[in-house]
């Protein structure tokens, strides 16, 4: 079992192992960068509260934002998880971002998001495929300029 460093380290050896590179992502690897998060995200990690608990939990977002000082669509899965062992423990988030350049189409989509709690990860996975954000990533027609892959305290 790895514990909550470990886990940025094992989605890209995930992906890695899937085909899928940060600097070389195509969008033929828009669905296989999903489907590898999915498996990760079913996986336990030690000493993580239960995600009936809020300690372990997915979140799904899209939209067009400027945080690295341009507009630029993105979509992103990121696995919350909060150390069980201490009650003021911090709250560890692993993103898995994919970056577009923002167009008429992408601003068109607007913004939205998904959380996994009181939900299976099979329910919540259906249904953040459906978020147009993420309908419109993984059509296979826009290749994405760059994967990120974070793990931060928040």
């Amino acid at each position: 079992m790895v514990t909550i460093r470990e886990t940025g380290t094992l989605l890209a050896s995930m992906l890695e192992s899937a085909g899928v590179y940060p600097s070389t992502v195509t969008a033929a690897d828009v669905r296989s960068i999903v489907e590898v998060f999915r498996r990760f995200a079913a996986l336990p990690v030690d000493g993580v509260g239960r995600p009936e608990e809020d300690g372990d939990g997915v979140l799904a977002q899209f939209g067009t934002f400027d945080f690295r000082g341009r507009p630029e669509f993105s979509a992103d899965l990121t696995r919350q998880l909060i150390d069980a062992s201490d009650e003021d423990a911090p709250m560890w988030q692993l993103s898995c971002t994919l970056h577009w350049a923002s167009s008429t189409d992408t601003e068109l989509l607007r913004s939205g998001h998904l959380w996994s709690f009181g939900k299976t990860l099979d329910e919540f996975f259906t249904e953040a495929v459906a978020l147009p954000g993420w309908a419109w990533a993984l059509d296979r027609s826009h290749t994405p300029k760059d994967l990120k892959i974070a793990l931060t305290e928040v």
